[in-house]
């Protein structure tokens, strides 16, 4: 058995144990929900009106619109044009720079918590990444403490990050990662890397396109950009609906499947590489068919399967994980 396909069996064993996982994280869940309700308003449930931005489909600019649900602060649309979820209205661009800024997830603890959990997922993405590309330099966005660099940089990787949050950035420096702490548009024209990664940051930015522009320009020749991102294809997001945290109404803007990513890389002038989805989120599924809580419940199903029919081979296979990981390379 390669080194891939091992690695993808052992991370289906994460649905084995979630409710030590969601336990373990529950913390964090909380930390994110109280912060959440400093931008909304306590008599509407909504956005706060000066903090909000309307708009049409991030990546068609359509208005064609199916309504999905209403989830906290917001609402999520489905395009009718292209397929992509997208949320409406979000935080404006001010808002969202402060959101951030002083947003504390507790993630550096999370990560510590889970990092068996971490490192495979993590070391996943490095196996993808130097498929394409021989090891050089190497730039995490959202890089918090730099759990990611570190094994980057055990693979002989020269690792940066960016990282807002001032505290998890000291973290990250200290472990000798060099870190700005400031936005991505903050880097110098002459700041260029191999490789780029954003690890469940890209689905956080209003306008992921731009993003992607903006990243192709700190590309070296033939550099390619990794993401982890939720699935908005999911099987887990499709049956747990209002659910699922991958809805949260406030940070997850966009949500991304493998013909909307397929249709921002064209866009952006990128290669795709590969696109593969991970993590099965059968136990939750089970959970929830068995009238259980979703991610504290403990079903009576097979966690090797859903209803002891679907397995996790299938879900990977047909793209439907909760999580997508995609490599593109600049043209």
């Amino acid at each position: 058995m390669d080194i891939l396909n091992y690695k993808l069996k052992r991370i289906k064993n994460e649905s084995k144990n979630a409710k030590e996982l969601h336990e373990r994280r529950k913390f964090s869940y909380q930390l994110v929900d109280d912060y959440h309700k400093r931008f909304i308003d306590i008599d509407t449930g909504k956005l706060l009106i000066h903090l909000q931005q309307e708009r049409s489909c991030p990546v068609c600019n359509s208005l064609d619109k199916i309504h999905i649900m209403d989830k906290s602060a917001s609402t999520y649309y489905k395009c009718s044009n292209c397929s992509m979820v997208y949320l409406n209205p979000i935080l404006n661009p001010s808002a969202t720079i402060d959101y951030y800024t002083n947003l504390n997830t507790g993630q550096g603890d999370t990560v510590s918590n889970d990092s068996k959990f971490y490192t495979e997922i993590y070391s996943l993405g490095l196996d993808s990444i130097e498929k394409f590309i021989s090891r050089g330099s190497i730039l995490d966005i959202g890089c918090s403490t730099g759990f990611f660099l570190d094994l980057a940089l055990e693979r002989k990787w020269h690792t940066s990050g960016i990282e807002l949050g001032l505290d998890e950035a000291g973290i990250a420096e200290i472990k000798g990662h060099r870190i700005f702490k400031s936005t991505f548009e903050s880097l110098s024209h002459d700041d260029k890397f191999d490789a780029i990664t954003m690890w469940d940051v890209l689905e956080h930015i209003p306008d992921g396109i731009d993003q992607l522009k903006k990243i192709k320009n700190h590309l070296n020749h033939n550099g390619v950009l990794f993401f982890q991102i939720p699935n908005s294809d999911s099987l887990a997001a499709k049956i747990l609906r209002e659910s699922c945290r991958m809805f949260d109404g406030l940070e997850h803007t966009n949500l991304y499947n493998p013909a909307t990513v397929a249709l921002i890389a064209e866009q952006c002038g990128f290669e795709i590489k590969e696109i593969k989805s991970v993590i099965s989120e059968i136990a939750v599924i089970n959970n929830f068919l068995d009238y259980t809580d979703l991610y504290f419940g403990e079903s009576h199903y097979n966690n090797r399967k859903i209803l002891n029919i679907l397995d996790a081979d299938t879900i990977y296979k047909n793209k439907i994980g909760y999580k997508l990981q995609v490599v593109l390379q600049k043209k």
